[in-house]
């Protein structure tokens, strides 16, 4: 072949390329493109999903525990083959000969039989525990308290299950403060004395604002000022529907934020009780902000699931921003409410000095 073929060869295969070329430009491949961008979102979703590692800091739970219980029902099985049935064989083959002998060959075979069947046992039981352990040890991450419920449900575990195996769990001091306690109708794991305690304190101020909220609705009588209970009924309901999303939001700096947000609009409602004549300062709060971010908690929850895009990561910026300036004005509205009343007390000890000095009861 002399150069003009291979000249001829060049173009015609220039020419092919171009075809080719304008051929697949032709070609209307946005719905493959589509296809193929959710199907990598979906995957990047979950591998970033099973990427993640937050164990608990407050459980104590080693992955390599089922596989030494794996061994230990090996071993147990080992005995029962290996030793069991040769010491039974033998030993009713001495009873023909050596009745002594074969009673104590026996006897040992039956003491095989009984460590084996324990090795065996203890050791399905060690393994089932260690995998369901480090399952709810994986689904907490760094979680203070969870309701057992949502716990099953995000570990895979059955709640019946679950439950004996925090019981278990906590008596042997893997979940060293751990507690399961019930909190308004509900079953709670609370993995910090902290948690435990404040809920503790929390409750009767949760059970009194059920009291008013019953006797709203003329299920109870009640000497609060209308305003005073359709105020606590509605920061209640609020109250509630934080604490929801907060027990399922993964992020534990926004989590303490709606913890602190329930907990001082609890206090608020406390005091409100007390004091129904303040019910007017704490109205738009309670109508307007508490449930806006009662529903912000709940919409969180969803971004937080699907945080693929730069327009999901900002809105859960701005709601983190949200949920902190709620927090700071739930505590500049508590102080306000104390100080209005440690205003009123130094009005009252000025007028009671006053009358006592013109009384002449007072040096």
């Amino acid at each position: 072949m002399d150069e003009k073929d291979f000249d001829n060869m060049r173009r015609a295969g220039t020419d092919a390329a171009r075809q080719v070329g304008e051929a697949f430009s032709q070609l209307d491949l946005s719905g493959v493109s589509k296809s193929i961008e959710k199907a990598v979102r979906d995957v990047g979703r979950q591998l970033s999903a099973f990427g993640r590692d937050e164990r608990s800091p407050y459980v104590i739970s080693d992955p390599q525990d089922a596989s030494r219980a794996r061994w230990r029902m090996w071993a147990g099985l080992a005995i029962l083959f290996f030793v069991t049935i040769p010491l039974v064989v033998v030993g009713l083959a001495l009873l023909i000969f050596s009745p002594f002998s074969g009673i104590v060959t026996l006897a040992l075979g039956v003491a095989a039989v009984v460590a084996g069947s324990r090795l065996v046992g203890n050791g399905a039981h060690e393994k089932t525990f260690a995998q369901m352990l480090h399952r709810v040890d994986k689904a907490l991450g760094d979680r203070k308290g969870v309701s057992v419920a949502e716990l099953a449900g995000e570990a895979g575990v059955p709640v019946p299950q679950l439950v004996s195996v925090l019981d278990e769990a906590i008596s042997r001091g893997l979940i060293p403060e751990g507690r399961l306690d019930e909190d308004g109708g509900k079953r709670v794991l609370y993995l910090t004395e902290e948690v435990w305690s404040a809920a503790q304190v929390r409750r009767p101020v949760a059970q009194a604002a059920s009291t008013t909220v019953a006797a709203s609705s003329g299920e109870e009588s009640s000497s609060l000022p209308e305003e005073a209970r359709e105020v606590l009924v509605a920061a209640t309901k609020s109250v509630e529907g934080i604490r929801e999303g907060a027990e399922k939001v993964r992020e534990g700096e926004v989590r303490a934020m709606l913890e602190r947000i329930a907990s001082r609009t609890e206090d608020i409602c406390a005091y409100v009780m007390h004091h129904p004549e303040v019910a007017s300062q704490f109205r738009k709060a309670a109508t307007y902000y508490l449930p806006t971010t009662a529903k912000l908690a709940g919409s969180y929850v969803e971004f937080e699931g699907h945080a693929t895009g730069p327009e999901v990561v900002k809105t859960l910026t701005e709601m983190r921003s949200s949920f902190g300036q709620m927090d700071e004005a739930l505590s500049k509205l508590s102080d306000e409410l104390v100080l209005d009343q440690s205003i009123d007390v130094h009005s009252d000890i000025e007028v009671l000095r006053t009358m006592l000095e013109q009384d002449g009861l007072s040096e």
